[in-house]
């Protein structure tokens, strides 16, 4: 995936709030019930698939919290260099347990607690899947073993999770439908291509200062050198000098 330079962006924020899009997305945000969460934070170990249009609104808040962003970077970093190697909590979580971008959480967030357990383990199952198919490729490709803490992670079923009302199957596919009719316009305009489809909201910022290819080599190498040694110099320098991108 290409590097996402700021003119585009720019002109990504500016077409989604033209079209009214922004307003779209915390409509459908607003339809999803609320529930009553324990606060146990064991759900946020993830970086979660996140639609162009939930990335560019969350991007939009940290343009408006610079600071917030400064802080959270080096987390962000860290935690995409070395998902693949060790289990992390989201770089969004705070100390106390709190979510820093709550009211900018993308959708898969939103919905966790809604889905009935077994659709939960029908999607565990086939994440565990593409988790093998990532092991057996670092290991053909790069001779890289990744722990198996990492391709086995699963986030417990939430039996605390209280809700009245739960999102079924066809309702959630349908606010992903109307989610993705307004991501066809960034593809149309040429500011998304498909290698963009299916990335998490880490990646999407990490992509805002790399291009895939120079994320994915530095990633390689801050592996190796984590696994070899249980700390990468090439990481600790990444953090020292990489600022975000507004």
């Amino acid at each position: 995936m290409k590097k996402l330079n700021s003119k585009d962006l720019i002109k990504s924020i500016n077409t989604a709030e033209n079209s009214g899009y922004f307003e779209n997305l915390n409509r459908i945000y607003r339809t999803i019930p609320q529930g009553k969460c324990s606060g146990c934070t064991r759900c946020c170990s993830e970086s979660v698939n996140t639609y162009y249009i939930e990335f560019l609104n969350l991007y939009r808040y940290l343009q408006e919290n610079r600071r917030l962003y400064e802080q959270l970077f080096p987390k962000i970093l860290r935690f995409y260099f070395l998902e693949l190697v060790e289990p992390q909590d989201c770089p969004f979580l705070t100390e106390e347990g709190l979510c820093s971008i709550y009211h900018y959480r993308p959708l898969n967030c939103r919905l966790f607690g809604h889905w009935t357990r077994e659709e939960y383990e029908e999607n565990y199952r086939n994440v565990l899947a593409e988790n093998k198919q990532t092991l057996k490729l670092y290991k053909n490709r790069y001779g890289i073993d990744l722990p198996d803490q990492v391709i086995h992670h699963k986030i417990q079923y939430c039996e605390d999770f209280e809700i009245h009302k739960r999102i079924n199957r066809p309702q959630r596919q349908k606010m992903i439908d109307s989610i993705f009719t307004m991501e066809s316009a960034f593809f149309m305009r040429g500011l998304l291509t498909e290698d963009a489809i299916g990335i998490g909201l880490i990646g999407w910022l990490i992509h805002t200062v790399f291009d895939g290819e120079e994320a994915g080599e530095l990633r390689i190498q801050i592996m190796r050198e984590y696994l070899a040694e249980g700390y990468s110099e090439t990481l600790e320098n990444i953090i020292e000098k990489t600022r975000p991108v507004i």
